[in-house]
């Protein structure tokens, strides 16, 4: 079995790169799998955003027994997550990004439907949600108040 050297492996076309119609566009775009880098990028993108929105946990307020102590707003981790996979993900024919992190929030305002587009094929190309989105679409699909044991 023949080894490859290093060079040979920094020279490698690796990224898999796959082109998707957006009807709610009306045109094509490229999603590409990310580089180790910047899937590294993109993964502290997301904790940051995630610590963004949680509580800061040490502060006591006065008055407050101990099951105020702890914070009663749900942990929200799933902040920008279709327009931040979409921003890291969606490149022109030479292989280079759309977007920066800057256009993550305009990105955001886009079409749902067109940003589910391409989170699911970004996502299949670069398996970074498995089986935590299928749970978070079925707590979503889920109406308030309504427990699936019927309570």
């Amino acid at each position: 079995m023949r080894l490859l050297t290093g060079q040979e492996i920094l020279s490698q076309d690796d990224l898999k790169k796959e082109e998707l119609y957006i009807p709610e566009w009306k045109a094509s775009v490229i999603i590409s799998e990310l580089s180790a880098d910047a899937r590294d990028e993109f993964e502290q993108f997301m904790v940051e955003q995630r610590d963004k929105l949680q509580p800061k946990q040490g502060k006591r307020s006065k008055g407050l027994g101990k099951k105020q102590d702890k914070p009663q707003i749900k942990k929200k981790e799933y902040a920008h997550i279709r327009a931040a996979l979409a921003a890291y993900t969606l490149v022109d024919e030479a292989g280079e990004r759309l977007f920066s992190t800057q256009d993550i929030i305009e990105l955001g305002k886009k079409s749902g439907m067109a940003l589910d587009r391409i989170f699911d094929v970004a996502n299949k190309l670069n398996k970074i949600y498995g089986q935590e989105r299928e749970d978070l679409e079925k707590n979503s699909a889920t109406p308030q108040g309504d427990s699936p044991d019927g309570e």
